[in-house]
């Protein structure tokens, strides 16, 4: 897709106009959960050069990139998480899609919260509020939905995306250094 122009907040992320519209579900899944994919890739890079060298600058950059990165993931609109997951639910068209979605979202927010994530958990419930009052007007948007391999992809792709930046935080806030284990702490609040 071309772009209009590309806005960068320092340390809080960027926006990338299209001259184009978006047409289905799929493209927006794509477009949404790059950034962080991208993040995810760089703290990986981050945490390797951390082991080769043992450098806390690497170790820091990679949890400061992996706590702003899952921040992005929440399922809270206008947030990348937000797109991904409405495209993912208001890509089912039954109440049973709707009822899925809520169980995986009652999931989440009972590991986060058996983690100590309290506040974590509590975004999700946010997030997922959001989606279920939202749901009904699904039907109104010109984008076409997700196929079900197209949900069941996108939805593994989140999944792993948000499981590598918990993993992150959480390997390098067992260092037992205060300054590394503060996003753990952050997302314990």
């Amino acid at each position: 897709m071309k772009t209009k122009g590309i806005y960068l907040i320092p340390f809080l992320g960027g926006l990338a106009l299209s001259d184009e519209k978006i047409n289905t579900r799929w493209q927006d899944v794509v477009i949404s959960i790059m950034g962080p994919f991208f993040g995810l890739v760089l703290s990986i890079v981050f945490t390797i050069l951390y082991w080769m060298t043992g450098e806390m600058l690497f170790a820091g950059l990679a949890v400061f990139n992996a706590l702003l990165n899952l921040f992005n993931l929440l399922p809270i609109l206008p947030l990348d998480g937000g797109h991904v997951l409405k495209s993912i639910t208001f890509s089912m068209n039954s109440w049973i899609g709707l009822v899925g979605s809520i169980a995986t979202a009652a999931l989440g927010i009972y590991i986060s919260y058996a983690f100590g994530l309290t506040l974590l958990g509590f975004l999700l419930i946010m997030g997922m509020l959001e989606v279920v009052i939202e749901w009904r007007l699904r039907h109104h948007s010109h984008l076409l939905p997700l196929t079900r391999y197209g949900q069941m992809f996108s939805f593994v792709w989140y999944l792993l995306s948000v499981g590598g930046f918990v993993a992150i935080i959480w390997y390098f806030a067992g260092l037992g250094d205060s300054l590394l284990s503060l996003p753990l702490q952050i997302l314990g609040t």
